[in-house]
């Protein structure tokens, strides 16, 4: 039978077989401790005493923790008599139903009392008040890699079905694509596929998709395929007979998605017509023309000069084709005589995982320096910031009266060349002051990202209100491991520091330099986005140039209605419109920002219904 009895929490032992291997953080402890100061425990913990005398915590961790940290001299507590058996039982029931533990610890609990206990599934299923089927899901955690569940302890493990995908995998095919994923995250000496993600990085540290698409067994078949049977057998390509294709398809597949990757590019490196060129796969994916040429339109007339463009999809591995013809710049450039080869590319100074950083500190930076200036700014600066929030690349307008002509520049892009050349402003009011500062907080942002972040005109922005006087040091330990090691060591050098042999070296000696001082790279401070811009706005109106020398009006009138917005989109992202704001005529003052009225022609007159609904959408 229980007795209630005080004792001194510090002299309470913990428990050797206690399911939680954390007792969460320490703003989590804190918070707790603050909690039992005020009030006390209201649940005392159960404790079990030893043949010693000392009394053992059976469940109540986090409480006896709380209370130590918050100074209690002596607490209440529970002594039972129960076996050691049900005190693990009790335990680990206790953790899952009050406070739930990460999911590799309920898996590691579980499979202490399956396999050490003797404990039955009904029984567990009954104890921890969980479905079968959850307990199945966990299950899966035995076939994963374990800096995988280490990402999962901290909240930033895959989806459901990404789970499903890469625990069908075998442990060293996971292994095998951690480390390719991590191999630019980790010291000379440190094993990638080791690499353990931690709190303080990135939320999409892991592309858990991609992870999980590279694992998949997926059936790649021949008749998708360039490459024939010589380069099939040359890279041992084993096909097999998918007995559910339809009658007199080839059905012949491989479930070796990196012998057929690799086929299919010695196909495009060799084998390719002659005249073609090969198209080039972004950072996303996406297959695009080489630089010197742009893609054609299937809708465009065969223009001089043009060739055809062979590259591979790296999601499909398929060869996609492509009409391509050289630029304009690259024609003009050329007609001397070919270039110069293209020096090796180096592996640049900062990781896509530092400009990350960089953007969410400048997100913060940006925020606190309009924040400061929601009260005083002038409202002319605000409405240029303004102008400049809704050309951002997380914004889209939709039913745009200008720029009817895909070739056009709009009405926002413009004023955007007119107002900001090189970056700057005038004006006020303190109404406008603080909506214009709210609305600004909640678009823009420095995030690097391909749908939401703001870009360049966030940065401007933050060049506008002098954000960069809110930026951090950037000199710790996890933004200067994201430099690679010329990375690292130029930053040094520019310190006038000596260069040392490995790169944790060269981050403790700029760290040291820096001490409490102020250190920011120019690659995070909002001031170098001022050049960046300049040269963005030229190369548009140079490619507003290339497009008016390829598409004439025959060609317009000729082009179909559905192809307005996807040439737009992928030939100059243009497809922005005006924004006109206007002050009542009676009213003292009065702004405007007028486009020229377009010219009307027949095939715009289904545009015509547009001018009268401009609905703005901003894409959180």
């Amino acid at each position: 039978m229980a007795e209630l009895r005080r004792v001194d929490p510090k002299t309470l032992v913990p428990n050797p077989n206690n399911p939680r291997s954390s007792i969460g953080s320490l703003e989590e402890l804190r918070k707790l401790a603050l909690n039992i100061k005020a009030i006390g425990i209201l649940h005392p913990p159960a404790v079990r005493e030893l043949e010693d005398g000392r009394l053992m915590i059976v469940a109540g961790h986090r409480r006896t923790e709380g209370a130590i940290y918050a100074g209690v001299p002596e607490i209440d507590v529970y002594v039972g008599d129960q076996s050691e058996d049900l005190d693990a039982l009790a335990a680990v029931s206790e953790n899952f139903v009050r406070l739930d533990m990460t999911e590799p610890e309920q898996w590691n609990s579980v499979t202490r009392l399956r396999e050490q206990l003797g404990y039955t599934d009904p029984q567990v299923c009954a104890a921890l008040m969980v479905t079968p089927s959850y307990l199945k899901r966990l299950s899966l955690l035995a076939k994963l890699h374990p800096p995988i569940l280490d990402a999962i302890a901290l909240g930033r493990g895959p989806d459901e079905r990404q789970r499903k995908i890469i625990a069908q995998a075998s442990l060293d095919e996971q292994r095998s694509a951690w480390a390719e994923m991590f191999s630019e995250s980790v010291e000379d000496d440190e094993d990638p596929a080791e690499y353990r993600v931690k709190a303080e990085d990135p939320e999409d540290t892991v592309a858990w998709g991609a992870l999980a698409r590279n694992l998949e067994q997926k059936e790649w078949y021949a008749r998708n395929a360039r490459f024939g049977d010589d380069l099939a057998r040359k890279h041992k390509i084993v096909w097999m007979e998918d007995l559910f294709a339809e009658p007199g398809t080839d059905s012949r597949y491989t479930l070796d998605a990196t012998a057929y990757a690799a086929a299919q590019q010695e196909w495009l490196d060799n084998e390719r017509p002659e005249t073609s060129i090969i198209l080039v796969s972004d950072e996303y994916g996406y297959v695009r023309a080489p630089e010197g040429f742009i893609t054609m339109g299937t809708w465009m007339a065969t223009h001089e000069g043009e060739v055809m463009g062979y590259g591979l999809n790296p999601r499909t591995l398929k060869i996609v084709e492509e009409r391509c013809r050289p630029s304009v710049a690259f024609t003009q450039s050329h007609a001397n005589g070919p270039a110069e080869p293209e020096a090796p590319k180096e592996r640049p100074d900062v990781s896509g995982t530092g400009h990350k950083m960089i953007g969410e500190i400048r997100t913060v930076a940006l925020r606190e320096a309009l924040g400061e200036v929601a009260e005083t700014a002038d409202p002319w600066e605000l409405i240029a910031a303004l102008l400049l929030a809704l050309e951002a690349e997380n914004v889209r307008v939709h039913g745009d009266a200008s720029g009817n002509n895909w070739s056009e520049p709009t009405a926002r892009t413009l004023a955007m060349a007119d107002l900001f050349p090189e970056g700057s402003l005038v004006r006020d009011e303190k109404l406008i002051r603080r909506h214009a500062v709210s609305v600004l907080q909640s678009i823009l942002n420095c995030d690097v990202s391909m749908h939401s972040g703001s870009g360049l005109p966030a940065q401007l922005v933050g060049v506008l209100f002098g954000a960069d006087q809110k930026m951090p040091s950037m000199a710790f330990e996890s933004f200067l491991k994201c430099y690679s090691k010329p990375g690292i060591t130029k930053a040094v050098q520019a310190e006038g520091l000596a260069p040392q042999n490995t790169g944790k070296e060269m981050r403790a000696v700029l760290m040291n330099h820096v001490g409490e001082g102020h250190w920011l790279p120019e690659v995070a401070s909002f001031a170098q986005a001022q050049d960046v811009w300049t040269q963005k706005q030229k190369k548009k109106q140079q490619k507003i140039r290339e497009l008016e020398s390829v598409v004439d009006d025959e060609d317009l009138d000729e082009m179909p209605e559905d192809d307005f917005d996807g040439a737009a989109d992928d030939e100059a992202d243009l497809s922005n419109g005006p924004v006109v704001p206007v002050t009542e005529p009676d009213s003292e003052e009065t702004f405007s920002l007028e486009a020229p009225e377009p010219e009307q022609s027949e095939h715009n007159e289904a545009m015509q219904f547009m001018r009268d609904h401009l609905e703005i959408v901003v894409v959180a």
